[in-house]
């Protein structure tokens, strides 16, 4: 079923109950605007108070106890300290409330929206009182906070529990095998790729569960004093934290992309040393899984490329430039997603 059938079914069967099970009213929602890879339905509760967030899950995948296990570490997060948007009780003292609607399961969560606004919404501009320095080591900073919390993190039982990378993405991996025999050098790689990762030592300094999806669209940032509200955790996992550090290499890139090679090189340095400044102050790794950063950013760009391979063969240019420029960095083992290779141009960044 389509995205807008589903939307309109929710919206005619499911929202009056959901507003009142969490003693919202359903003519002061608002509806956020839908994005490719949108998963959720997910409205603002206008209140005149403190406004709320109200997300609906429709897909198979979101199952209730994936939903109640994910709820289960925000709010571990939440009472250890770590600013994130917590859910609320509904009026039945759940955390999840499921309407069945067109034989469907709709699961509601009510969470508090986070102060403030994402900085992407703010055409990318921090604070005017404070160094954009100050946002990268926040950035670290909370990701730290959260890896440190997660080596004690126990989830609620064995059948709530959040599963690993590798199966919470198993069907976009599925798509490796199913590759055009003409990108067999990237199939190839690909895989060895993903049996490296799978061979990677898993103790809990190093490995644990994750947010999954930190990028600065899933955090908001108050104006006032630079604070980071953290959301959006439905891609939870068990994966290694290098990984996110790799999320926040790429989070910096569009910062640098239109200039010459020294000045990337130069920023992408800063940056980093920013992030990493934060991050230590609450977590440490090891120099060997520093040093693993380049292979975890291979893979964001090869999870890149399997999300935009169903589109190989449509005839949009920009597109099939901007896949071609993924396909040579696969095949080539081209490191940093090309960033400081030849191949990139500034003029017209991660295309050929």
């Amino acid at each position: 079923m389509q995205r807008d059938e589903i939307q309109r079914i929710c919206e005619s069967q499911v929202l009056d109950i959901a507003t009142a099970r969490f003693g919202a009213r359903r003519d002061a929602l608002k509806v956020f605007p839908e994005y490719e890879g949108a998963a959720n339905l997910v409205y603002e509760i206008e209140t005149g108070a403190t406004p709320l967030i109200l997300r609906v899950s429709y897909t198979p995948e979101r199952t209730l106890e994936q939903i109640q296990a994910e709820l289960h570490f925000v709010n571990y997060l939440f009472e250890n300290g770590v600013s994130v948007s917590r859910p609320l009780l509904s009026q039945n003292g759940n955390w999840v409330e499921t309407v069945e609607a067109a034989g469907f399961p709709f699961h509601i969560v009510t969470f508090v929206k986070g102060k403030g606004m994402r900085v992407p919404d703010n055409d990318y501009r921090y604070r005017s009182d404070a160094p954009i320095e100050e946002y990268f080591r926040n950035w670290g900073r909370m990701l730290g906070q959260m890896h440190a919390l997660t080596q004690d993190y126990r989830p609620e039982s064995a059948s709530v529990r959040r599963p690993e990378w590798f199966d919470l993405h198993k069907s976009r991996l599925a798509r490796v095998a199913e590759l055009p025999e003409r990108l067999h050098r990237v199939q190839e790689r690909i895989q060895s790729l993903l049996d490296e990762l799978r061979a990677l030592p898993k103790d809990s300094a190093s490995f644990g569960l994750i947010h999954g999806d930190f990028n600065d669209g899933n955090f908001t940032v108050d104006y006032a004093n630079g604070k980071l509200t953290v959301f959006d955790f439905d891609d939870a996992c068990y994966f290694w934290f290098i990984y996110e550090l790799a999320s926040a290499w790429e989070g910096g890139i569009g910062r640098a992309m239109f200039r010459g090679l020294a000045e990337r090189r130069a920023f992408m340095d800063h940056y980093m040393e920013q992030v990493m400044e934060g991050y230590n102050q609450e977590n440490t790794l090891s120099n060997a899984w520093l040093e693993r950063l380049p292979l975890f950013i291979e893979l964001i760009q090869v999870e890149e490329f399997l999300h935009y391979a169903q589109y190989l063969d449509e005839a949009d240019a920009e597109l099939q430039s901007e896949l071609t420029y993924k396909i040579r960095c696969i095949e080539e083992q081209i490191p940093y997603m090309g960033f400081f290779d030849a191949i990139y141009s500034p003029e017209r960044p991660f295309s050929l």
